[in-house]
């Protein structure tokens, strides 16, 4: 589209590498997208002297993507209405409002409710993949205190922690008001701490940090430390991509849709942070991101769909 004409035009001009996909035509009209990387050479002296562009017809696979992004949709739409409903049926009978249950019904009503949300909150990731997608997420900014994200997260996640005797552990240096989105920072938060839990050993600790500083490009940063199993070199820059997960039969077990780290880095890129993961195998994992200093003219009305 015309954005990513203009973003080959500015790289261009500030001497700097692009990938892009734009659409384009072939000789007998057909449309077909076009992947394009320019990259700048520079002579001994470090002056730039040309561009280099290789150019890939990716057609086949944006089709292929986006049937895949349109089945994930219609799957998603169809379920959230029984599911929910589901849901709230079996809430009822987890609170005693219904009947009374057994201990053994008890814990079964308990075992299909965590499934169930978690279905739901997989079902949930893709439509909001989709509205990323469509460019209908937006965000309501306010002041918020962050380290009150930790402690809804911990809040919220305890349970899980406790059938695995892993512990969650809060550090804080130097909490203040930031202004973010709270609930989908507290979404990002929280897929990462889900991360760690899912690939950690039991009985071990977890580590949620926050430092807050004067650093407007990172006004606050929040760290998730586990002692899991660490990521291989190769496979750290698949971690943020969409519809990937890490491909070992042990990762592949844990589950979900591989868009969690997906839609955690467009919640941040929505903010102008950064996201990333430092991480060696058998060394665990380090996941952090930032929330620079945004313009209080910045901050957006809620906004309805």
């Amino acid at each position: 589209g015309q954005e990513n004409i203009a973003n080959i035009k500015t790289a261009i001009k500030n001497g700097e590498s692009i990938t892009t996909i734009i659409r384009n035509y072939k000789k007998n009209g057909a449309l077909f997208y076009n992947e394009l990387t320019i990259s700048p050479v520079y002579d001994d002296a470090g002056v730039l002297v040309n561009f280099i562009g290789v150019q890939n017809d990716v057609t086949a696979r944006m089709e292929l993507e986006k049937r895949i992004s349109d089945f994930y949709s219609m799957i998603s739409h169809e379920l959230r209405t029984p599911v929910s409903s589901i849901n709230a049926s079996l809430d009822a009978l987890a609170d005693g409002s219904v009947t009374k249950l057994s201990a053994s019904g008890a814990k079964l009503v308990k075992i299909a409710l965590s499934n169930c949300k978690r279905l739901i909150g997989l079902i949930n990731n893709i439509l909001d993949w989709k509205k990323l997608q469509a460019g209908k997420f937006k965000l309501q900014l306010q002041p918020w205190p962050a380290e009150e994200i930790i402690d809804t997260v911990i809040q919220e996640i305890t349970p899980v922690c406790t059938l695995r005797k892993i512990r969650l552990e809060k550090v804080v240096e130097n909490g203040t008001q930031v202004v973010m989105d709270p609930e989908r920072i507290t979404e990002v938060l929280v897929n990462l701490v889900s991360n760690a839990i899912k690939f950690s050993p039991d009985d071990t600790t977890i580590s949620i940090n926050l430092k807050c500083s004067d650093d407007k490009n990172a006004r606050a940063k929040y760290s998730v430390i586990d002692k899991g199993c660490g990521i291989s070199p190769e496979n750290l820059d698949k971690l943020f991509l969409q519809f990937q997960q890490i491909d070992s039969s042990e990762k592949r077990s844990k589950g979900g849709t591989g868009l969690g780290l997906a839609i955690s880095k467009a919640i941040i890129d929505l903010h102008h942070g950064k996201i990333g993961v430092n991480s060696k195998p058998n060394e665990g994992s380090t996941f952090w991101f930032t929330i620079p200093e945004l313009d209080y003219a910045d901050i957006i009305r809620p906004h309805q769909d």
